[in-house]
C-alpha cells in the first residue's frame, strides 16, 4: 500500500512566554492621546488585496433552505453592496489583528471558554484497573465483585424474565465455567426458589445500562459477602471526588446534542426514547442512562459505579461505566502562560492591544475598561462588479464539505511539551492521560495552511459530466471543498474498478454542511486604506511585513479556510506617512502642506527595524519561520482532514473523500493500543510546520504500524477485522 502523507487543515504558530521579549514588544500602556509624539508615525497606507483562491463572502442574513435536502441545511448567498461583492472592513481588521498578534508574539486578544478540564475516552486496557463499588453514604464506598448477567439475545432484545432495573436488589446463583485457560463467570436469575437448592446463592444488585453496544448480551451483577464488605478508604476528600464525578457527567452530557438524544426518528413517525435501541451502529443504539437520566447522574446513596484505586488501594476517582470517559488533570487555560493571557488591565497591554484596541476581561470592574486602538480600516472597494467578480451556482447552491469543529480534547494536536517550548509537540505515543497535565503548554495560535500545489484552473472548476467531482483527481489532488454525493450502495461503497467511491446523483445536504450560491473568483482585487495614528517604528515595521509577504505567500480571509478558500495577497500601493515632528512644524507654520515624504523608504526602514528585533530573539525567529511556512504551503502534500484508507481501494490510488465522513476512525486508529502502550507508528502528534517530524499519514485499516527499521509489520487478521468494524462502532452509544 502507498504511504499517503497529508497536512491537517490547521496547525499552530507557537506563542512563547513574553517575559524575555525585546523591549518594544513588552507589555505596557498605550501612548497618551493628548499629543502626537515626535518620533511616531501617523497617516494612511493604501493596500491592494488580490484574491488567489475563491473567496467566500457570505451573507448570513439572507440564507434560505434548498429545494431538496434535510431540515437544518442552509444556502448562503454572496454578500453584495451596490452591485459589487462586499468585503467588510471588520473582516480585514480581524485577519490583520490575528496575524499581528502572531508575528509580535502578543497576548491573546480573546481566550474564553477553556476554564474546565476536558474529557477523553479511556481504552479497554483501563477497565481491569477498576473495581465495582456501591455508594452506601457520603464518603462510604463498599467494594463488590462483578460478573456478567445475561440480559439480551443477539439482536439486543430482552430475554424472557430479565426486565431488571438498574440498582434492583436480586438473589442469584453463581455458575463458574472454564474456557481453556480462562475462567468466565455468569449469573443466572432463577425463576423459582427451588432452583436455589444446593447451589451458591448470593445477594446483590443489577447493574443495567441498556443495549448500548452492538451484539451486547450481558449486563453486570454486583455482589459480595456482607461480612467482608469493609468500606474503602479515600485517597482524596469526598467532595473533591464528587466534584470530579460531576465534571465527568457534564462532559458526557456536553458531548451530545438534544437532537442526538431526544429526536431520533424510528422510521415509523415516532421519536425514540434515549434508552431505546432502534437499529445497528452509532446513534441507533440505546444511550447509557448516565448521559440523559438525572437519577443516574447524581452520586448518591445506592449508586453503583466503578472506582480507580491508587497503590495504597484508596479511592481516587469514580466512573459510571467500566470503559469510561475521563477528565484530564488540568484545564487548557491552566496551560496558557500567564504572560499570554488577555491583558487584565490598561497597563498590561501587548503590542496588538495597543495598536488594534483592547477591552477589559469580563467581570473586571476597572477604569479605563477599554482602549480604541490606533489603527482603522477603511471601506474595501472591489474593482469589478458582481457580474465579473462572482461565480454563481444554482439556487440550491454548491454543497460544501463538512467543516470539522474544534476538538481541543484531541490533545495530541493542541498541547506542547511545556509552556516554554510551544514549538515542540507532545511526544508521539505518550499515554492519552498524560497529555493535559501540569507542566505542559499550549501549541499557540491556530492558523490555516495555504493549499499549495493545486491546478489553479481545473481544481476550482466543476466537470460538465455527471460524475462526482470529489472522486476525480486533478493534478494529484481531490476537490476537498465539496461534499461527496451519497453512496449508491451502502453495502458496497467502492466502484467496481476500486478506484473511487461509487456515488450516485443525490447531493448530501443536511445540518452538518452548508451550501453556497457563489464565490468571489480568483484574480479579483479590492482596495482599502489603513489609517494609523501615532505608531512607533516597530509597530509600523510589523504591519508593513504583513502587508508585503514574500512572493508566493498568502494571508487567509473569510469562510471555508480549512477547505482552501480565502487565500489572498496583500500589497502596499501607496502611503502618506509623517512623524509627529512633521505635524508639529505644520501646525506651527500653518503653511497648509505637510512636507513630501518617501513612503517606500519609510516603510522599508520600519521593516528593517522590525527585522532586527526579530533576529535578536530566538522565539520570534521560530514564529516567523512557521508563519512563512503556513502562508506558503507545501506543494507536494494535500491538505485535508484526517481519514482512514478503504482497505480494498486500488494500491496506487490516493484515498478520495469518503461520502460517509468517518473522520473519527483516524483518531481511533491513532490511539490503537499494542499491549500496554500505543502501537508503533500511531499516537502521532500534530507536527510543527517547520519541524523535522514526518507528515501525518492516512492510516490503512489493517496496518499494524511500521517497526523501528521502517518496514511494515505483519498483519494480524483478528485485529484488522476488529478495526474495520471501528472501535467507536463497537462502543456504541456509551
Amino acid at each position: 500500500m502507498m504511504a499517503e502523507g497529508f497536512l491537517n487543515p490547521y496547525t499552530f504558530v507557537p506563542a512563547f512566554p513574553r517575559d524575555e521579549l525585546p523591549e518594544p514588544l513588552r507589555d505596557g500602556p498605550p501612548p497618551s492621546r493628548d499629543l502626537l509624539h515626535q518620533e511616531r508615525w501617523s497617516g494612511r497606507i493604501h493596500v491592494r488585496l488580490t484574491v488567489a483562491t475563491p473567496l467566500l463572502l457570505l451573507d448570513p442574513n439572507r440564507t434560505h433552505s434548498p429545494s431538496e435536502g434535510a431540515d437544518g441545511h442552509e444556502v448562503y448567498p454572496v454578500r453584495v453592496r451596490e452591485g459589487r461583492p462586499y468585503l467588510a472592513p471588520t473582516a480585514v481588521k480581524g485577519m490583520l489583528r490575528s496575524a499581528f498578534e502572531a508575528v509580535t508574539n502578543s497576548r491573546f486578544g480573546v481566550f474564553d471558554g477553556h476554564q474546565e478540564p476536558l474529557a477523553f475516552r479511556r481504552d479497554a486496557g483501563f477497565a481491569p484497573g477498576l473495581v465495582p463499588v456501591r455508594v452506601a453514604g457520603d464518603g462510604v464506598l463498599e467494594q463488590y465483585r462483578a460478573v456478567p448477567l445475561e440480559m439480551y439475545d443477539k439482536h439486543g432484545k430482552l430475554l424472557p424474565g430479565r426486565s431488571l432495573r438498574h440498582m434492583q436488589q436480586i438473589r442469584a446463583v453463581i455458575v463458574r465455567k472454564d474456557k481453556g485457560r480462562t475462567e468466565a463467570m455468569e449469573v443466572r436469575v432463577p425463576k423459582s426458589a427451588k432452583k436455589f437448592e444446593g447451589k451458591r446463592v448470593v445477594e446483590g444488585f443489577a447493574y443495567v445500562t441498556g443495549p448500548t453496544i452492538e451484539k451486547k448480551r450481558f449486563e453486570r451483577f454486583f455482589y459480595g459477602d456482607p461480612e467482608q464488605r469493609a468500606p474503602l478508604k479515600l485517597a482524596r476528600d469526598w467532595q473533591d471526588i464528587v466534584d470530579d464525578w460531576d465534571r465527568l457527567i457534564d462532559s458526557y452530557k456536553n458531548a451530545h446534542s438534544n437532537e442526538e438524544l431526544y429526536q431520533r426518528p424510528t422510521g415509523n413517525g415516532r421519536v425514540a426514547a434515549p434508552g431505546e435501541r432502534i437499529g445497528e451502529g452509532p446513534g441507533q443504539l440505546a444511550w447509557s442512562p448516565h448521559i440523559y437520566d438525572p437519577a443516574h447522574q447524581a452520586l448518591r446513596s445506592g449508586t453503583l459505579c466503578y472506582a480507580r484505586l491508587n497503590k495504597e488501594r484508596k479511592v481516587e476517582r469514580l466512573y459510571p461505566v467500566l470503559v469510561p470517559r475521563d477528565v484530564y488533570a488540568v484545564a487548557p487555560a491552566e496551560l496558557l502562560h500567564s504572560s499570554l493571557r488577555p491583558a487584565s488591565c490598561y497597563t498590561k497591554m501587548s503590542p496588538a492591544d495597543r495598536l488594534f484596541g483592547w477591552v477589559a476581561p469580563a467581570g473586571r470592574n476597572m477604569r479605563p475598561s477599554s482602549y480604541r486602538g490606533r489603527l482603522r480600516i477603511g471601506p474595501a472597494t472591489c474593482a469589478d462588479d458582481a457580474g465579473t467578480a462572482i461565480r454563481r451556482f444554482s439556487a440550491d447552491g454548491l454543497p460544501l464539505a463538512v467543516l470539522g469543529t474544534p476538538k481541543p480534547q484531541q490533545g495530541r494536536f493542541y498541547v506542547a511539551r511545556s509552556a516554554t517550548h510551544p514549538d515542540k509537540p507532545v511526544e508521539d505515543r505518550i499515554a492519552k492521560a498524560e497529555i493535559y497535565r501540569p507542566g505542559r503548554g499550549l501549541r499557540g495560535r491556530k492558523v490555516y495552511w495555504h493549499h499549495a500545489g493545486l491546478d489553479a484552473q481545473r481544481h476550482w472548476q466543476l466537470p460538465a459530466g455527471g460524475s462526482d467531482p470529489t472522486q476525480v483527481l486533478v493534478a494529484g489532488r481531490y476537490r476537498e471543498y465539496l461534499r461527496p454525493r451519497a453512496l449508491a450502495n451502502e453495502s458496497a461503497p467502492l466502484a467496481r474498478n476500486k478506484a473511487h467511491f461509487d456515488t450516485g446523483d443525490a447531493e448530501q445536504r443536511d445540518s452538518q454542511n452548508r451550501s453556497i450560491e457563489g464565490w468571489v473568483v480568483p484574480g479579483t482585487t479590492f482596495e482599502f486604506a489603513i489609517d494609523v495614528h501615532d505608531v512607533d517604528e516597530c509597530e509600523l515595521g510589523a504591519l508593513a511585513w504583513l502587508l508585503n509577504l514574500p512572493a508566493g505567500h498568502f494571508q487567509r480571509l473569510g469562510f471555508g479556510r480549512p477547505l482552501g478558500f480565502g487565500s489572498v495577497r496583500l500589497d502596499v500601493e501607496h502611503a502618506e506617512l509623517h512623524k509627529g515632528a512633521d505635524y508639529s512644524a505644520y501646525y506651527r507654520t500653518l503653511s497648509g502642506n505637510l512636507p513630501e515624504s518617501d513612503w517606500r523608504s519609510i516603510i522599508d526602514a520600519a521593516r528593517k527595524t522590525f527585522d532586527a528585533i526579530v533576529e535578536s530573539s530566538p522565539a520570534l525567529k521560530i514564529i516567523r519561520q512557521d508563519i512563512l511556512a503556513t502562508t506558503r504551503g507545501v506543494s507536494h502534500l494535500p491538505v485535508h482532514y484526517p481519514r482512514v484508507r478503504e482497505e480494498s481501494l486500488g494500491k496506487a490510488i490516493p484515498m478520495p473523500p469518503d461520502p460517509r465522513g468517518l473522520q473519527y476512525k483516524w483518531f481511533t486508529a491513532n490511539e490503537q493500543p499494542s499491549g500496554k502502550s500505543i502501537m508503533y507508528g500511531r499516537g502521532r502528534s500534530l507536527p510543527r510546520p517547520t519541524g523535522d517530524q514526518p507528515p501525518l499519514e492516512v492510516y490503512i485499516s489493517d496496518d499494524k504500524g511500521a517497526d523501528p527499521a521502517g518496514s511494515t509489520r505483519g498483519r494480524n487478521r483478528q485485529q484488522s477485522g476488529n478495526f474495520r468494524q471501528g472501535r467507536e462502532r463497537r462502543r456504541g452509544n456509551r
